[in-house]
């Protein structure tokens, strides 16, 4: 998949139905109808939904054999991602990232394995002590990164602050504060990012350059 974007994402997920999905789907897989039930959704509502998460490559629709009649169809989840939007008074920025965990997705589970293995309620209880420490650690790990964005707005402030002293210039302010809060400086990026064009941002940075004000070090 990972060749959506962004926007194309928040799009699809935007819709809380469909974030509804994902949550039962993220558990186990489903059948249309047992989310239809569940959600006290239509069928044919959860289908058009299911279609949207699969065009997007985010489910995937897989058969699995009945006793009673044809393969009945089922969705399971199929992406590892995380979005990440940052707002406040001093900064906004917003991150897509996929992760690089190989997934396998099995169209059924051995049982007839699990049943004779030992010790699984052993094993169960060992997982939900690991799943509960790492859940401790993605919370410290939240509340230092609060901690730093914190410190990140106290410094951007300041330094909007004294570029605004500085500077009467409106794109001198632009190009500067861009600067200071963004990690890709190619003029290519700047320039996308800025709505300006690269000679206008060229001719920005000189004159920057000019006032002694370009001394960022990334």
């Amino acid at each position: 998949m990972n060749n959506i974007d962004l926007d194309t994402l928040l799009a699809i997920i935007g819709n809380p139905t469909r974030r509804q999905i994902l949550r039962k789907l993220v558990k186990e897989d489903h059948y249309p109808l047992q989310l239809s039930k569940e959600l006290s959704i239509s069928q044919q509502a959860i289908m058009k939904h299911l279609r949207v998460l699969e065009e997007a490559d985010l489910v995937k629709s897989m058969f699995r054999k009945s006793d009673t009649g044809p393969p009945r169809k089922f969705y399971v989840a199929t992406q590892s991602l995380t979005i990440v939007i940052d707002m406040s008074p001093e900064q906004f920025s917003e991150d897509l990232r996929f992760h690089d965990i190989e997934q396998v997705i099995k169209a059924g589970t051995d049982t007839e394995a699990l049943r004779n293995a030992e010790n699984l309620r052993v094993k169960l209880a060992e997982f939900m002590a690991s799943v509960a420490s790492i859940n401790e650690q993605l919370d410290a790990m939240a509340r230092n990164r609060d901690e730093l964005l914190a410190r990140k707005g106290d410094a951007l402030r300041y330094a909007n602050n004294i570029i605004d002293t500085l500077c009467e210039n409106y794109e001198h302010r632009k190009v500067l504060r861009y600067l200071i809060n963004e990690d890709d400086l190619s003029l290519g990026a700047m320039s996308e990012r800025l709505n300006m064009r690269e000679s206008e941002v060229e001719k920005v940075l000189r004159n920057l350059e000019k006032q002694g004000l370009l001394m960022i070090n990334k």
